[in-house]
């Protein structure tokens, strides 16, 4: 496995176009091996000559877990660039203290966007490798201060940042290198040993609140993007918080020696890896999207719901995937780490709540802003009309690349509805535990969680939504235009469709306008109302000092007789106009 290891790593990032497009197979056939080798490592088969022979490298079944997800996503890889930062985050799984940054260091350069994005932008993440690699050598005396540097280490392999601002530097688009960047991330974290219990205490506590704030901006800079693929790297930055967040909580429990929660986040820290085989087919998707349909930009896209239906409606498997809504992985995802939060040590009264309750305050804000940018994507990508000629020329991709589509959804989808095999696998169970482990415990064990069953319970009840409404709406057998009040529909090569379905906060008070009356008569009433204005004006100041003077002579007005008079002037004009 090893030999197999360097030869898929030994692939020079920056070799010619025509030679990369000759080796893409062989490398596609190579990472498919490593990732079979993965698991039947992981359920117990002995391979000739073990994982890793000589010293330096590590022989921890949960780091060779890793590989499993990481050989998919290199067998997906088509570019120099993905499968170079492949190469680095398998070095950054296997190796020691010393490789495993190396690794890391490879992977986060490698994963550059273009010429634009220079190295010093990505030179406090190296110094921090280096540093890391320096501490984890020496461990003894600065032990303490590697969960921070690892902190720094990963803040650029996670896309993280504290700043919601949007720009085409600091937000990269999404592909497949970024999912490599995340293993490698992930392999860092599971190298770090514990430092101490008041040491693990401390950052623990500081990992899970900076966590929780990285989730948050990560799911605000993803709804305020403007392009597609940035939309995803966002997305992915929080399930790269979450990872912040696990290491978090496991370092509170080893050093309250809490094995069930220790137990707890490492099987949540194995789901995220699984979240990864869903990342791997939306840049699989999305790929197919963009060569049919042109660049992903939000503006100037649409109705890929109704061109491409059966990519659109895979596309949104992987979107649900990652909404958190139930049944699928995102859903598991949460809700472990919900009962983890509820059963981390805390004092008592309000003090020691109000840390639990700010965690879970941020994690449901940055969730629903999480829902907001997902809904933003299927309102804008999938619903509404084409704006663009390629877009509207846009078609379902042939039968080779949806095999291959359907082929990278599988595994999601049996991810989400056995997680306890996914887990006992990576566990390295072997396969009797793993096919006895189906459901999902709390740390406490006080609660059991069935995705099985409650997939079938959402098939059961769609399956009668179906009938139901192919019941009350039967379609016709002859298609009919539908009516358009006499106005031909808008030819789907203008640029920006129909003004009406732009985004803006105007519209909607247009539409309703246009209800009232045509634009001439607003514009004429308007044009009446500065006028009277302008008269109003004038006339107010006499207006007020006559009446100034009539209340110093002793004449009041009641209330009463004022609503009389005006309800006799309002009826005195429907009449006059009736």
């Amino acid at each position: 496995m090893t030999v197999l290891l360097l030869a898929v790593a030994s692939v020079p990032p920056a070799c010619g176009v025509r030679q990369m497009a000759g080796m893409v197979p062989v490398l596609r056939c190579g990472w498919m091996a490593l990732c079979i080798m993965a698991i039947l490592s992981c359920l117990g088969a002995g391979l000739p000559g073990g994982i890793a022979p000589w010293a330096g490298f590590s022989g921890d079944m949960h780091d060779t877990a890793l590989l499993v997800p990481l050989g998919v996503v290199g067998a997906a890889a088509s570019g120099a660039r993905g499968l170079a930062a492949c190469a680095g985050a398998a070095l950054a799984v296997t190796g020691g203290p010393v490789l495993s940054c190396v690794g890391a260091g490879w992977t986060l350069i490698a994963r550059r966007d273009g010429p634009h994005d220079d190295m010093a932008r990505q030179a406090p993440d190296l110094v921090a490798l280096l540093l890391m690699a320096a501490v984890l050598l020496f461990a003894r005396p600065a032990g303490w201060l590697l969960p921070g540097l690892c902190w720094l280490a990963t803040r650029g392999l996670l896309g993280l940042s504290f700043s919601p601002r949007v720009s085409p530097r600091g937000l990269h688009p999404f592909h497949m290198a970024d999912i490599a960047a995340m293993v490698a991330a992930m392999a860092l974290w599971r190298h770090l040993p514990a430092g101490g219990m008041v040491g693990d205490m401390r950052w623990g506590g500081v990992l899970i609140v900076a966590g929780c704030l990285l989730y948050m901006t990560a799911s605000w800079r993803a709804l305020c993007a403007g392009d597609g693929r940035r939309v995803m790297t966002g997305l992915m930055g929080g399930t790269g918080a979450l990872v912040i967040v696990l290491a978090g909580l496991g370092l509170l429990a080893r050093a309250d020696d809490l094995p069930a929660m220790a137990a707890c986040a490492s099987r949540t820290f194995m789901l995220v890896a699984g979240a990864l085989l869903t990342w791997m087919f939306m840049a699989r998707a999305m790929d197919v999207m963009e060569r049919e349909a042109g660049p992903l930009i939000l503006n100037r896209l649409g109705g890929l719901g109704v061109l491409m239906p059966r990519l659109s409606a895979l596309f949104s498997i992987g979107l649900l995937a990652e909404s958190g809504l139930p049944p699928l992985l995102g859903f598991s995802i949460i809700w472990m780490l919900l009962r983890l939060l509820a059963a981390m040590p805390r004092g008592g009264g309000l003090g020691g709540d109000l840390p639990l309750l700010l965690a879970l305050l941020a994690l449901g804000i940055g969730w629903a802003v999480r829902m907001l940018a997902l809904v933003r994507i299927v309102a804008v990508m999938l619903c509404g009309r084409p704006r663009t000629p390629r877009g509207a020329g846009a078609a379902d991709p042939s039968g080779r690349d949806m095999a291959a589509i359907v082929l990278a959804v599988l595994p999601v989808v049996c991810v989400s509805v056995w997680p306890g095999y996914w887990l006992g696998l990576l566990a390295g169970a072997g396969a009797g535990v793993a096919v006895d482990n189906v459901a999902l415990t709390s740390p406490d064990g006080a609660a059991v969680l069935h995705p099985a069953r409650l997939c079938l319970l959402v098939a059961v009840v769609g399956g009668m939504v179906v009938v139901v409404r192919r019941m009350a709406c039967p379609t016709s057998a002859r298609q009919v235009a539908g009516w358009r009040q006499g106005a031909p529909p808008v030819p789907p090569w203008m640029v920006f469709g129909d003004p009406l379905t732009q985004v803006g906060p105007g519209n909607p008070v247009n539409m309703l306008l246009d209800m009232v009356g045509t634009v001439a008569v607003r514009r004429r009433f308007m044009r009446d109302c500065v006028r009277l204005r302008r008269r109003g004006a004038r006339v107010w100041p006499l207006l007020a000092q006559y009446v100034a003077d009539r209340r110093q002579d002793g004449m009041t007005v009641s209330a009463p007789v004022m609503m009389v008079m005006a309800c006799m002037a309002a009826l005195i004009f429907i009449a006059w106009h009736g």
